[in-house]
This record gives C-alpha cells, sequence and structure tokens, in this order.
C-alpha cells in the first residue's frame, strides 16, 4: 500500500534529521501515536499533511512521492508504469493549488469518460 512506502520514507527522513517521533509530532501538532501510524502505514496520510513533514524534515515532496506509488504497484504485483512516474514527479513540483485545479481536471475527465 502506497502508504506504508511513504510511511518508510518520513521514518528514513525523521532519523536522518535526527528527531524523534516525539519531538517531529509535536514541531507538526499531532499526537506522537498518531505520527507513528503515519510512519507505519496505518493512518491515511493526505498531500497537506505530506508537504507539512517535507517542509519541517527539509526534503522535497517529490522524495515522499516519487517512487512510492510505483512501489505500491509492483508491490500489488502490477507492473511499473512510466509515464504514471513521470506525471507524479511533474505534480511534486506544482503548487498546491495547481495539483488542486488538475486532480478536479483528471476526476471531471475520468467521469466523461465512463
Amino acid at each position: 500500500m502506497i502508504y506504508k512506502t511513504i510511511g518508510k520514507k518520513i521514518q528514513k527522513a525523521r532519523e536522518e534529521a535526527g528527531l524523534s517521533q516525539e519531538e517531529l509530532a509535536s514541531r507538526l501538532g499531532y499526537t506522537q501515536a498518531a505520527f507513528s501510524n503515519y510512519e507505519l502505514g496505518k493512518r491515511r496520510l493526505y498531500l497537506a499533511n505530506i508537504e507539512q513533514i517535507a517542509r519541517e524534515l527539509n526534503k522535497s515532496l517529490s522524495y515522499f512521492l516519487e517512487e512510492s506509488a510505483v512501489t505500491a504497484d509492483t508491490e500489488q504485483g502490477q507492473p511499473r508504469d512510466e509515464t504514471m512516474c513521470e506525471i507524479i514527479r511533474l505534480l511534486a513540483e506544482l503548487p498546491a493549488e495547481e495539483r488542486q485545479y488538475l486532480l478536479e481536471y483528471i476526476t471531471w475527465r475520468r467521469d466523461r469518460l465512463r
């Protein structure tokens, strides 16, 4: 699952920064228990959460997202999709407002194709 992959990256980045779960959770306004669940992939992470964590750990958003979606797919037996990798890389570089706009557009296109 994608949340587990992202959670592992969060844990790695946190440890590289020399922070405990409790320290980072406190800085972000989360409980230690909630943050632990993020790292374990047991709690859903929204893009806003990942952006906040990335800023606090001085990492790019793409650090957490780039391979995470692809890794989750290959763990489930689906082949790696290079187009999806490129889309994720490009989306990670855009401001949050632009990503939201694109999400709405993609959802609209998907619904029209059904």
